[in-house]
């Protein structure tokens, strides 16, 4: 199988997902520090020009020339990390989801954005973002991410208008889908994959129903019936 996922450093996509991340913390789930908070909010609060001038502030040093071969090492490792267990992992979430991997090549932009990590699956250069300081973290979040890939390319639309969800709901219902994670990918896993506040009782009710069914679309469809009871 020749490589699925290719891990770069973008400095616009990365603006990007800084951008993703103001967005994302206005829902609350996510625990980040007051610093971090006051980040994202000026980032929302601000105009095109500010917001690019305060993220290449904030980023200055990752970004400057000496830190140039750091950059490269860190890209190398995540890489050398991930192709370890690429074939492992690909094989079985296909086998979960009973579908192909659906893009011939994802990118895996290495984020300076503190705390969250977002994607755009839809455009000519599908890209995710995982964190730029840690492979083994990096790793763990492309196998997140991913399953996020498959839900979107899959799964996202038909059951969001099967059971007339709204977007919060199909949101809620993809990201507690990646409990399985923790229970089909323990070998190759060091951390957990912990989910958001507020998502407990529906990450519980996906773990019982995968040990019981361990068919992808049968334990997603008492997930819709769940949360639209809830």
């Amino acid at each position: 199988m020749s490589k699925k996922v290719i891990f770069k450093i973008d400095k616009d996509l990365d603006f990007r997902n800084h951008l993703t991340g103001a967005r994302v913390a206005l829902r609350g789930s996510i625990s980040m520090s007051p610093q971090t908070s006051e980040y994202f909010k000026n980032l929302r609060e601000m105009n095109e020009e500010e917001k690019r001038n305060l993220f290449n502030k904030r980023t200055s040093k990752f970004y400057s020339e000496e830190m140039e071969p750091i950059r490269r090492v860190l890209v190398e490792q995540t890489q050398e990390m991930w192709d370890l267990i690429e074939d492992r992992y690909l094989n079985k979430i296909e086998v979960i989801h009973k579908k192909s991997f659906p893009l011939d090549m994802v990118s895996g932009i290495l984020s300076t954005t503190p705390t969250v990590y977002g994607y755009d699956f839809h455009e000519g250069n599908p890209w995710f973002a995982c964190v730029y300081d840690s492979p083994l973290k990096a790793i763990h979040t492309t196998m997140h991410e991913i399953m996020h890939l498959f839900f979107h390319k899959y799964f996202s639309e038909k059951y969001k208008n099967k059971f007339e969800l709204s977007e919060e709901q199909i949101h809620k219902i993809k990201e507690s889908l990646t409990i399985i994670l923790n229970l089909e990918f323990s070998d190759i896993r060091i951390n957990p994959d912990n989910g958001y506040v507020g998502h407990e009782a529906l990450r519980e009710k996906i773990k019982e129903d995968w040990l019981k069914y361990k068919d992808f679309e049968k334990v997603l469809e008492e997930a819709c019936v769940y949360i639209k009871m809830v």
